[in-house]
C-alpha cells in the first residue's frame, strides 16, 4: 500500500469525488494499492476495509485522528485525538471475515460479514426494514441436515431472534468507537467513528492545499503540475516561503 500524495493523491481525490459515498473509500484503497480491482475490493467485509482505510490513514496523513463530536448530555463540542493504532487494535483484536454457523430447529445456518456490495445492494429499497431482509437474505445461508429437509424459513428473515443477535455480534468489528469525557459536564460517551467519511474529509482537504500550491508555485515559477507533484512537501513549503518572504 503506497501513501496518498502528490499525483496519485489528486487522481484518487478526483475519481472518488465522482463516486457516490458508498463507493469512495474503495476508489480511494484501489489508488493506495497500485489500481487495485474496486469490485474485489468490494467484496471484502467491511470491518477488514475499514482497517486497511486505517492503515492508509497513517500512511498518508499520519498517525494520529483528530476526531470531531458533540456531548450527547450538554451538546457541547467535543474534539479530541485518538492514535490510528488504538483505532487499528479494536478491529485487529476481532475476527473480521469469518462466517458463524449454528444449529437450531432442524436447520443449519451460515451468516458471513456484510461487504460494500452487500450495502450498495441496499440503496434503492424503499426502507431501513427493507435494507435490514436484503442484508440478512444476502449473508445468510439455510441448509438442512444430510437426507432431510429443513422446515420452511419464516419471512422475514429479519423475525429470526437467532439471526439478528448473530448478525449484530458478526459486525461489531466493523464499527469504530471511541470513549471520551465532556470537559464541560464531565459526562463519559461513546462516539462512533466512520474512518470512510473522516479519510474522505482529510483527502478532500490535502487535495485541494496540494491544489493551491501548484498554483502558486507555476504562477511563480513556470513549472508543470507534474513538476511540482513529484516534489516532497517538505520542499514545496520550503518554494512556498520564498515567495512569501
Amino acid at each position: 500500500m503506497r501513501a496518498l500524495a502528490g499525483e496519485v493523491l489528486l487522481a484518487a481525490w478526483e475519481v472518488s469525488a465522482a463516486s457516490g459515498e458508498l463507493l469512495r473509500p474503495l476508489m480511494l484503497l484501489s489508488a493506495a494499492l497500485g489500481d487495485a480491482d474496486p469490485a474485489q475490493l468490494g467484496a471484502l467485509p467491511i470491518a477488514e476495509r475499514n482497517l486497511m482505510l486505517l492503515h492508509l490513514h497513517r500512511l498518508s496523513f499520519g498517525s494520529t485522528l483528530r476526531v470531531f463530536g458533540a456531548c450527547s448530555r450538554c451538546e457541547a463540542r467535543l474534539e479530541f485525538a485518538v492514535p490510528v493504532a488504538e483505532m487499528a487494535a479494536q478491529a485487529e483484536g476481532r475476527d473480521m471475515t469469518a462466517p458463524v454457523a449454528w444449529t437450531e430447529d432442524g436447520r443449519e445456518y451460515r451468516l458471513r460479514p456484510v461487504t460494500t456490495e452487500d450495502l450498495a445492494a441496499t440503496l434503492g429499497t424503499p426502507d431501513l426494514d427493507a435494507a435490514q431482509e436484503l442484508l440478512l437474505t444476502r449473508c445468510l445461508e439455510v441448509s438442512a441436515p444430510a437426507h432431510t429437509e429443513p422446515p420452511g424459513l419464516p419471512s422475514p428473515v429479519s423475525a429470526l431472534p437467532s439471526v439478528l443477535r448473530r448478525f449484530d455480534q458478526l459486525h461489531a468489528a466493523a464499527e469504530l468507537s471511541c470513549a471520551v469525557e465532556c470537559p464541560s459536564c464531565s459526562s463519559r460517551d461513546v462516539l462512533d467513528f466512520d474512518i470512510a467519511r473522516f479519510l474522505w474529509a482529510e483527502v478532500q482537504s490535502a487535495a485541494r492545499r496540494l491544489l493551491s500550491e501548484i498554483h502558486d508555485l507555476a504562477s511563480a515559477y513556470g513549472w508543470s503540475q507534474e513538476d511540482i507533484t513529484s516534489m516532497s512537501a517538505t520542499r514545496r513549503r520550503a518554494y512556498l516561503e520564498l515567495l512569501s518572504a
